[in-house]
């Protein structure tokens, strides 16, 4: 019960009194006036209690986030400060700067180039995630050109479809879609869905990013032809460290971002699969943010 019913109540209750003492006498008249009071006194009171409690509530779990988000900061920072040295040196040797490496000697430092890489990725997902469920993340919110977007994600990551022996291909619209959004999680998203992309297609096979845009929303979509994935598999889509993946690999943490990120934008993640038919996954962001 509002304040103001209870003084509505209060209100009608005293008006009725004159007319209750005529029908009913004084004493009456006068249970009748304080009865609906003193209730709708108590309830008010319980309905203030209650948004006591659940302000209180909320306040325990904003503290209790923003604590998870300081400590996954701590960590990714702890974490990937070593990592980014490993890379540097493996790199370093790469380049033949301290000396000449055989083939074999390539191949070793390659993988441990890019593995190093995909964990610093993994830190930076768990990161971004912390602070977007922690209410924390301040983003940088701009207009952003999305096919000039995806062109920069996917010329960083045909080495990795090189590797795996697959094709990655876009298919931009001659005028570029452009949102108002935070182009660091965009690219992030975009990263993340054409890597679990590859990761349902077996070598050999072909990633497809498309740009679409209408009336009020643009559509990135992203294709991969691999097995596809049963209702099963579909409900574990998003669940962190849960990954379908025939090829075993991944942690499921870029999907549940990149989820995020969509809401975040007010936007949407949609899945198109069947088995045995491929995997679509459509990043759909507005025009306009709603405010």
């Amino acid at each position: 019960m509002t304040k103001w019913t209870w003084i509505v109540a209060v209100g009608c209750a005293a008006l009725s009194g004159p007319v209750l003492t005529g029908l009913v006498g004084p004493f009456w008249a006068v249970a009748a006036v304080l009865l609906p009071t003193a209730v709708a006194a108590l309830a008010l009171r319980e309905s203030d209690r209650r948004a006591a409690a659940l302000a209180g509530e909320l306040d325990e779990v904003r503290r209790t986030a923003t604590a998870r988000a300081d400590l996954v900061a701590a960590v990714s920072h702890d974490v990937r400060t070593p990592l980014a040295m490993v890379k540097v040196a493996a790199d370093l040797l790469l380049q033949g700067t301290p000396g000449e490496v055989n083939e074999r000697q390539r191949r070793f430092l390659t993988t441990i180039s890019d593995q190093t890489d995909q964990t610093i990725a993994i830190a930076e997902d768990l990161l971004v995630q912390a602070r977007i469920e922690a209410g924390v993340f301040a983003a940088r919110l701009a207009e952003v050109d999305l096919n000039r977007v995806v062109a920069d994600a996917v010329r960083g990551l045909r080495p990795l479809a090189e590797q795996r022996d697959q094709r990655i291909t876009v298919d931009l619209p001659r005028l570029p879609p452009v949102v108002t959004a935070d182009e660091r999680l965009i690219t992030r998203a975009i990263v993340n869905l054409s890597t679990n992309a590859m990761r349902f297609t077996a070598n050999g096979g072909m990633v497809v990013l498309r740009v679409i845009s209408n009336d009020d929303s643009a559509v990135i979509s992203v294709t991969d032809d691999g097995a596809g994935m049963t209702p099963r598999a579909r409900e574990k889509l998003f669940r962190p460290f849960v990954s379908g993946s025939p090829l075993a690999d991944g942690t499921g943490l870029g999907l549940v971002l990149t989820r995020q990120i969509a809401l975040l934008h007010g936007g949407r993640l949609l899945v198109d699969t069947s088995p045995r038919r491929g995997t679509t996954i459509m990043l759909r962001l507005p025009h306009r943010r709603t405010p």
